[in-house]
């Protein structure tokens, strides 16, 4: 289904950024479109599940921190789209609710988040052998993904009066620490 999507899209696009088949330049377009795909019907399909129970704007909250979050610390990727978007549903889905029905204390959350701390000071930002990061970049790289995490810490202390964001704030950043450890790349099967 996407290959039909892609290939249109692609026969449109690569004369016009004077791209030939077999480029790398043709080859990163068609990839680029292909995740663009996929990416639009994954998310297309759980905002569809999220209005049907009634949570849509706690589910785009999630999706912005983790988003957030994951933009410069990076972290694991599946390699099947199909048990990427399973997994990813799972998760946000399963986050929401969790932070709609289970009060979690603060008490709690502040060990938890410093551990996520330490996470993000230890491997953000993750890498892969497909994927590795050059030292030069690690730094700023890692600078700016603990920006981003004292952000929402500080956003989960801020929105403590109201339990349901501030528990997705919290479950995000332990998501996200989580998507970074060596461990998770290995449960994975992911270098």
């Amino acid at each position: 289904m996407y290959d039909v999507l892609v290939a249109k899209t692609i026969r449109v696009l690569a004369p016009r950024m004077g791209c030939a088949p077999g480029s790398l330049i043709y080859d990163k377009l068609w990839y680029g479109i292909y995740i663009f795909y996929i990416n639009i019907i994954k998310t297309a399909g759980l905002l569809v599940i999220a209005y049907i129970l009634g949570i849509v704007p706690y589910v785009l909250l999630f999706m912005l921190a983790l988003g957030a979050l994951r933009l410069y610390s990076f972290g694991v990727h599946v390699k099947s789209s199909f048990l990427c978007t399973l997994i990813g549903l799972a998760v946000t889905l399963s986050s929401t609710y969790i932070s709609l029905h289970v009060n979690i204390p603060i008490a709690l959350k502040i060990p938890i988040l410093l551990a996520c701390v330490v996470s993000f000071v230890a491997y953000a930002p993750a890498q892969t052998k497909k994927r590795p990061i050059p030292e030069k970049q690690r730094n700023p790289f890692r600078k700016k993904s603990l920006y981003l995490l004292t952000t929402v810490i500080f956003m989960v202390f801020i929105f403590y009066p109201f339990p349901a964001v501030s528990n997705l704030l919290f479950i995000a950043a332990v998501c996200q620490a989580v998507n970074i450890l060596p461990a998770t790349y290995k449960i994975l099967k992911e270098e």
